[in-house]
């Protein structure tokens, strides 16, 4: 496994099993084919966050891209807004959701993004994880690769302390393309938050899934001990639940993990996760096992220490741009 130290073949979607998603939500856009070619895709913005099933949080999230350094091109909620099995729409995106009556994810990709690139929506059969095949004629981010997955989940506690409702192998495949993996996993870990003090609970309720991401060569982009929820009621301290993970092919491409836009008025902040060719990235990949300092990263993990940690800025109060179905 590696800590960063910075912020098989798809198979096609059968209709049949298409649900409650609407129609206009499972046609595929292919390339305009007037336009031949799509372009090569050597930058990509992304951004996940849980809105904790509100209308407010999903529309405060999208106008607070016109903040942003760079405009995203696919979003993954965790706990969108659902009303009558139908989720928000926002201008200018399309949305993607598991076949049920209430998803529990759900991403939203750029209308742009859609016209230039194939985008294929691939469902476990449950309302808590949605896979994205993105692929292209061409290569993508100068590489050999012509597609790379996205997994979006939102992982809970079951009955049974022990399991979750997405297993670790579900989420962590062995895959020999590019794959990222994020979501609020609801797992805590010294390898994510150094300084907490862990239960027995929540050392064996993560442990699976830490470990399925070593042996499965998977690296944690995010910055150890850097918060991602800020509870709003109770008396439970700050945690790092919201998680992203890159395989080997995919890490190369990494170009940044960062938490800079402004509250939604959720108890979650939004992560923006930058991709780029290799050769716009500074700094070069770690390899297998270690961190970015060249330490092996259960070394690096006994002498690190946690970044300041930032409160979470006051909500923004947006009042239009959503349709509420």
């Amino acid at each position: 496994m590696v800590l960063s130290p910075w912020r098989s073949q798809a198979l096609p979607l059968h209709l049949a099993i298409v649900g409650f998603v609407p129609e206009m939500n499972n046609r595929l856009m292919p390339f305009p084919p007037e336009q031949g070619l799509a372009p090569a895709l050597a930058f990509l913005s992304i951004i996940q966050h849980n809105c904790l099933g509100s209308w407010n949080v999903f529309l405060s999230l999208f106008e607070s891209f016109k903040v942003a350094t760079t405009y995203p091109s696919i979003v993954l909620l965790q706990d969108p807004p659902v009303n009558k099995a139908h989720l928000p729409s926002f201008n200018g995106f399309k949305s993607f959701f598991p076949p049920v009556r209430k998803p529990r994810v759900a991403a939203y990709v750029h209308m742009s993004f859609l016209s230039n690139y194939t985008v294929l929506p691939r469902f476990k059969g449950i309302d808590d994880v949605l896979a994205l095949n993105v692929s292209s004629d061409g290569p993508l981010f100068g590489t050999a690769f012509h597609s790379f997955r996205v997994i979006n989940a939102y992982s809970t506690n079951t009955l049974d302390h022990r399991v979750h409702s997405v297993s670790p192998e579900i989420l962590f495949p062995d895959l020999g393309f590019p794959l990222l993996v994020v979501g609020d996993l609801n797992i805590h870990n010294l390898l994510s938050d150094p300084l907490r003090h862990f239960s027995n609970r929540e050392i064996s309720s993560s442990t699976p899934y830490f470990e399925k991401v070593a042996e499965s060569g998977f690296a944690l982009l995010n910055p150890p001990g850097e918060y991602t929820r800020f509870p709003l009621v109770g008396n439970a301290g700050p945690s790092v639940i919201d998680l992203a993970f890159a395989n080997s092919p995919l890490l190369p491409l990494i170009k940044s993990w960062e938490a800079s836009l402004p509250s939604t008025g959720s108890d979650h902040i939004p992560i923006t996760i930058t991709l780029a060719a290799p050769s716009l990235n500074q700094k070069p990949p770690a390899r297998a096992g270690q961190t970015r300092t060249g330490k092996p990263w259960t070394q690096s993990l006994r002498a690190s220490r946690s970044r300041p940690h930032h409160h979470a800025p006051p909500p923004y109060n947006w009042t239009n741009g959503c349709q509420n179905p």
